[in-house]
């Protein structure tokens, strides 16, 4: 992997001003903890404990099956993906992306 991502260790090294924190509230979002940690995604992880009861990071991302895996992983939860803002954050005026404009 290159590194590059929205997840906090990435924020607190390129962007400064976006949160290092996981929506879980843990404080350091990072690549082990979303695969590996974070409770959000549990439902989920399933998809990588079929190919590596112990989310082996080095089998997951060096393997054909783990890549499967984590690709499955990555669609069925959204990890990795930009953490959206949540409708009670949002301006009364700014539509949800969901919604069409008036």
């Amino acid at each position: 992997m290159t590194g590059h991502g929205f997840r906090g260790d990435y924020y607190a090294r390129f962007v400064p001003s976006e949160s290092t924190e996981c929506q879980c509230g843990h404080p350091l979002q990072t690549r082990e903890h979303i695969l590996s940690d974070c409770p959000l995604f549990e439902p989920h992880r399933h998809h990588l404990r079929s190919v590596s009861h112990s989310i082996s990071p080095p089998f997951i991302l060096g393997t054909k099956a783990g890549l499967k895996a984590l690709n499955k992983f990555i669609q069925a939860s959204r990890a990795f993906a930009k953490a959206q803002t949540s409708q009670r954050d949002r301006p009364p005026d700014q539509p949800h992306e969901d919604q069409d404009p008036l």
